[in-house]
């Protein structure tokens, strides 16, 4: 039964005994039977007593719906809240930032285990619920003064991070803090609160960060100073080893032409010795010159045409060739985003050293191609000449010859040169060969975005 049918049967129950009894004691006293008016009376009071009974509990059945309407969505609302209240204080329990509320008075109304245990740590103090600022951290006179500005601050309304330091265990440690208040009914801050991380290592992070940075750029500036002194000093060498080159050259040159016939064959033969160093000589300072002018150079990168580059290359070969009799095939080949004369180097090279290093008595067949990859075009030079074993040396690398100087002139420059300009583009480059069977040296370069599909070769 519910409330309202109890309220209801107690108020009918109660109007209808008084009416009865009322009108029966009426009787008594009397000493009359109750007449026809008597009993029209009491049957009007008793239907007064049933409506008046009907209505209230159409009334109360309306308030009981409504108490246990709001009585189930405040259950639903304490069950919300006690679901929020068990995860904030499991996010609390297992945060690894400290965490900590204040109210308008300073006094701390919320803390995590982790805040607890830095508290204990840095400043020996065992916080409590409760407890104001000044019992707290007083007796650390300069952080007490830090802290409350902050928390003025944030009864302000302000929101703001700082990056504070504190010192304990003999160690530093670095905590980012971040402040923000929290609004009373009225709509002001209440209280304040704040999150605490700890950043110490990401701070020595960073000042390992930036002590690294300041050790490689200086280490960048001494090596770029001593480059610079280096590519310097090769250049203003083999400058002046021209003058004292020339002077042995012309007199080895006198001395055959004016006693060649008073020499004899060792005699001879000492000559042709110096005059074949000589010119050796003056092939490697001119290589290293080339060398040294060209690492030097910066260069204008542009949209230039490797067919032209190639054609040029051609024309500075054209007495090789004739008296070599090689034949030389050219596929189209793209424009490209290059230096146009640091171009023409590496197929000069590569295409010279195709018909220097020739089997004997076999005419030169070199052909130059070209493939589009995925971000690169891939150039090839390919010969039929003497070949090399790629695994013996690095052929690349500056000075190195894999013949003798019997067999065939060069000073292993032009490779290292080759090298040094694709990479200088952004490419690379590596050869492929088999002792007998001829050589393919490829070097790739970018794509030129800038350019339609049409620029490509046909």
């Amino acid at each position: 039964m519910t409330v309202a049918w109890r309220i209801t049967g107690i108020y009918a129950g109660v109007g209808l005994s008084w009416i009865f009894l009322s009108s029966l004691a009426v009787w008594i006293g009397v000493g009359e039977p109750p007449g026809l008016a008597s009993l029209l009376e009491m049957a009007k009071g008793c239907a007064f007593i049933l409506v008046t009974a009907f209505m209230l509990l159409v009334l109360l059945g309306r308030w009981e719906r409504e108490l246990n309407r709001r009585g189930a969505a405040l259950s639903e609302t304490n069950r919300e809240l006690t679901e929020v209240n068990t995860r904030l204080s499991g996010i609390m329990r297992g945060s690894q930032d400290l965490i900590a509320a204040w109210d308008r008075n300073k006094r701390l109304t919320a803390f995590n285990p982790r805040y607890q245990a830095v508290c204990w740590n840095f400043f020996e103090r065992d916080v409590k619920i409760g407890m104001s600022l000044e019992e707290a951290f007083g007796h650390v006179p300069e952080k007490c003064r830090q802290f409350s500005e902050c928390w003025d601050r944030t009864l302000a309304g302000e929101s703001f991070v700082q990056l504070q330091s504190l010192a304990g265990d003999g160690d530093t440690a670095w905590f980012e803090t971040s402040y923000g208040s929290l609004p009373g009914p009225d709509g002001l801050p209440s209280g304040g609160f704040h999150i605490v991380r700890d950043v110490t290592d990401r701070v020595r992070a960073e000042e390992d960060r930036r002590s690294h940075a300041e050790k490689l750029t200086k280490t960048v500036e001494t090596l770029t100073e001593a480059n610079t002194e280096l590519e310097r000093f090769a250049y203003v060498a083999s400058h002046d080893l021209q003058e004292p080159l020339r002077t042995i050259t012309c007199f080895a040159q006198l001395l055959e032409r004016d006693y060649g016939q008073a020499l004899d064959d060792r005699g001879r033969q000492y000559v042709d010795l110096v005059t074949g160093g000589a010119i050796r000589m003056h092939d490697l300072i001119n290589d290293l010159l080339a060398y040294s002018r060209t690492t030097r150079s910066e260069g204008r990168i542009e949209t230039v045409s490797a067919q032209a580059a190639c054609q040029g290359a051609l024309n500075n070969l054209r007495d090789a060739m004739d008296s070599s009799g090689a034949v030389v095939v050219v596929d189209p080949l793209p424009e490209v985003s290059a230096d146009s004369v640091m171009l023409i180097q590496i197929f000069q090279n590569l295409i010279g050293n195709a018909i220097k290093y020739r089997k004997a008595e076999s005419v030169p067949h070199v052909h130059v191609s070209v493939q589009r990859q995925e971000r690169y075009w891939q150039f090839s030079v390919t010969d039929n000449g003497i070949g090399f074993d790629p695994s013996e040396q690095d052929v690349f690398e500056l000075f190195r010859r894999l013949h003798p100087h019997s067999s065939y002139t060069g000073t292993g420059v032009g490779l290292a040169i080759c090298k040094w300009i694709v990479n200088r583009l952004g490419g690379q480059i590596w050869a492929e060969s088999t002792p007998g069977t001829g050589s393919v040296f490829r070097f790739t370069l970018p794509l030129d975005e800038t350019r339609s599909p049409a620029a490509a070769p046909g």
